[in-house]
């Protein structure tokens, strides 16, 4: 008998259990699913692009000078008096726009870029001697200038990140430049009085050469990249005659001869706009 009330009682125990854990089983909430994050999508480089760029740019900038003239030129130049070289120093702000076409090939971009700009690269280089034996005062004034620059060029880069593009690029550079040269030989007065020498020359052309650079662009969102790049641009030289107001001879007017060079650094930033 006294068995039975055991067993009984076990069970009365598992019956009391087993109805509590039903319970507390049933007042707990239901376990929420693992939440998964959508996969992200890689951007796109391909498409066509155009926007705004802005920068500075320098150049030693250099002039060579040949003194023609037998009577006061070359032995000016001989004496030191004269300079057979002036390097008037361009810098300025540089900027204007772009527009181009980017491929996209795994991590690897291609792509063609042609821009043009508005330039105020200018420089001025003075070299002026007091009168020594033999030779008057003599004042030599040199200033190259480039107006505005174009270029057009592939590129070619690799992205360090899916949105961060490492690129370098080169091609045909164009542009207006600028020089003129000046010497004032004093005997007796200044330019323009009639007891002075005063020769002049100048040259003002659209020139084409070549450009080499680099640089970074990122995608700052959807349709929008900036970007920061160098370039190097070589326009070549120009050749002018320098003529004074003194006629010398049967050789006629032209006194010297200038060979301006101009080619310079360009460091700008820049955003772009993809309309993919």
């Amino acid at each position: 008998m006294f068995a039975n009330c055991l067993s009984a009682s076990a069970l009365a125990v598992a019956g009391v259990l087993g109805l509590s854990t039903n319970v507390l089983a049933a007042e707990l909430p239901a376990k929420a699913p693992a939440y998964k994050a959508p996969a992200a999508i890689a951007p796109n480089w391909t498409g066509f692009y155009a926007g705004l760029n802005a920068g500075y740019g320098w150049s030693k900038g250099s002039a060579d000078l040949l003194a023609s003239e037998p009577l006061i030129f070359i032995p000016a130049q001989t004496a030191g008096s004269l300079p057979t070289s002036l390097s008037p120093h361009m810098r300025g702000f540089v900027g204007g726009g772009q527009v181009g076409y980017n491929w996209q090939i795994d991590r690897t971009i291609g792509g063609l870029e042609a821009d043009i700009a508005y330039s105020s690269m200018k420089g001025d280089a003075v070299f002026s001697v007091p009168f020594n034996v033999g030779n008057p005062p003599m004042t030599t004034t040199q200033s190259n200038k480039v107006n505005w620059l174009g270029t057009l060029r592939p590129r070619l880069g690799w992205l360090w990140t899916p949105s961060t593009l490492v690129y370098a690029t080169g091609g045909l550079a164009y542009g207006g430049v600028k020089a003129s040269t000046n010497v004032n030989v004093d005997v007796a007065g200044s330019c323009p009085s009639a007891n002075a020498f005063c020769s002049t020359g100048s040259v003002s052309k659209t020139r084409a050469g070549w450009t080499v650079g680099g640089g970074v662009e990122t995608i700052i969102t959807s349709n929008w990249t900036a970007k920061i790049d160098y370039l190097y641009f070589d326009l070549g030289n120009e050749s002018y005659p320098i003529v004074s107001n003194v006629t010398f001879g049967p050789g006629g007017t032209e006194v010297m001869r200038a060979d301006a060079r101009f080619n310079g650094h360009i460091v700008r930033v820049g955003l772009n706009y993809k309309f993919n």
